[in-house]
């Protein structure tokens, strides 16, 4: 085959690839870990009925082998075809990844799994089409012997698209194979977080600290919502955090309809609050953080609704033992604000899982504080923001441990003043 490049040019890129090739695989687990989420997987799998499951999902291919990117094709152009996946069998103890050739190099960084099959004649300049990769992930299952039985399908997913999902999944039944959602098993299995996932989240807490911290110090009158975001932003980083997977807002007045916002130009007015509604990542685990902030001195009525918002946290130390039903901390719950004197619909406590944060998301499966009769218990390594609302908000993150419940955050539970 003719040098893609002139002989000097050629000599010094096949030098640069051979720098990449040594470089040392640098993942945020060991071997030991990824190796054991792998065997719970498949005793997963093999509980729900399902021979094969084909992972395609940011968050569990990071969670089962590490690999990381910024390019999964999530709402792309037809032009450019979903090719990543990790298949997994239920009977076997190993496991493969299929993607673009233009992959492979990074793959090898950031993922542990040591079977990489790249889709033929792919690369920089030919992405391929998308029945090229059908035909090829359904050639790899027939080599195996894996067709046939039941294939596992992550279907509440943003990636692929429900188009590509569904050729895929035609293509799987042609192939004699019955394709069943498997959101629900993968989601499951990596619920409750190990000490080390625990560790990465406490990362991302204190990273979510030092941004505010940072925003307190930095904040002016007159500063626009995002230039209040981006010195949160610098806080993050300097204390070694990441960005996370939803863009965090800065939003100037009633939380209710603005914490949904994107941070804007508006500026930052001498006597107004405003709630920073921040979040953290460190090595893709997340953390919550929101705090009310003013510039001046603050309205009497928001330091009082802080105050009673704060005294929801107590509740919760005070309350939740490991076992214990969900339902009845949140009883517990209601019943504090109720007796502050809030009613039940000028009221919010209770939060969703934590875990791996990629874009456009990083709400987990696990979902509670809506429902008054969830008779699902406290379980040890379930780690969740909390809310807490009564018109202002206040947002930490909190972890489930044998000795009960523990916020992460060391920031105070009041209004931040910032002169």
């Amino acid at each position: 085959m003719a040098s893609a490049f002139s002989s000097d040019l050629q000599s010094f890129v096949d030098q640069e690839w051979a720098k990449i090739d040594q470089a040392e695989t640098v993942l945020p687990f060991s071997a030991e870990e990824y190796a054991q989420r792998h065997a719970r997987l498949r005793v997963a799998m093999a509980q729900a009925g399902i021979d094969v499951l084909i992972l395609m999902s940011p968050e569990a291919m990071a969670w089962l082998h590490g690999y990381a990117s910024r390019v999964y094709e999530y709402n792309a152009s037809g032009h450019f075809p979903v090719m990543h996946a990790t298949i997994v069998h239920a009977e076997h103890d190993r496991m493969f990844m299929t993607d673009s050739a233009f992959h492979e190099s990074l793959v090898r960084q950031t993922s542990c799994i040591n079977d990489f099959r790249s889709v033929p004649e792919t690369g920089l300049s030919d992405a391929g089409q998308q029945d090229e990769f059908n035909r090829f992930l359904i050639g790899q299952l027939r080599d195996e012997g894996w067709l046939g039985g039941v294939v596992g399908f992550e279907w509440h997913c943003g990636v692929p698209s429900p188009a590509v999902a569904a050729t895929i999944t035609t293509d799987l039944q042609q192939a004699g194979c019955e394709v069943v959602d498997a959101s629900e098993v993968i989601r499951d299995v990596r619920r409750l977080k190990s000490p080390a996932e625990i560790a990465c989240i406490e990362r991302a807490a204190g990273a979510c600290d030092a941004g505010l911290r940072a925003l307190q110090a930095g904040a002016r009158a007159g500063m626009t919502e995002l230039q209040a975001w981006s010195i949160y932003m610098s806080g993050v980083t300097a204390a070694g955090g990441e960005p996370s997977a939803i863009h965090e807002t800065v939003a100037v007045g009633p939380p209710a309809a603005r914490l949904h916002t994107l941070s804007s130009r508006r500026p930052i007015q001498r006597g107004e609050y405003f709630h920073p509604d921040m979040s953290a990542a460190f090595e893709h685990y997340h953390a919550r953080s929101t705090r009310p902030f003013c510039i001046g001195t603050p309205p009497a009525e928001i330091v009082r609704l802080t105050a009673i918002v704060a005294g929801a946290y107590d509740v919760v130390v005070d309350t939740a033992k490991i076992g214990m039903p969900f339902g009845e901390l949140n009883r517990t719950l209601k019943e504090y604000f109720r007796g502050e004197g809030v009613g039940d619909s000028e009221s919010f406590t209770g939060g969703y899982e934590l875990g791996l944060s990629f874009p456009p998301n990083f709400v987990g499966e696990f979902v509670w504080g809506e429902d008054m009769l969830d008779e699902r218990p406290i379980e040890a390594g379930f780690a969740t923001n909390f809310e807490s609302i009564a018109f202002v908000t206040i947002i930490d993150t909190l972890v489930f441990d044998d000795s009960g419940a523990r916020f992460l955050s060391q920031m105070p539970r009041q209004v931040i003043v910032v002169d």
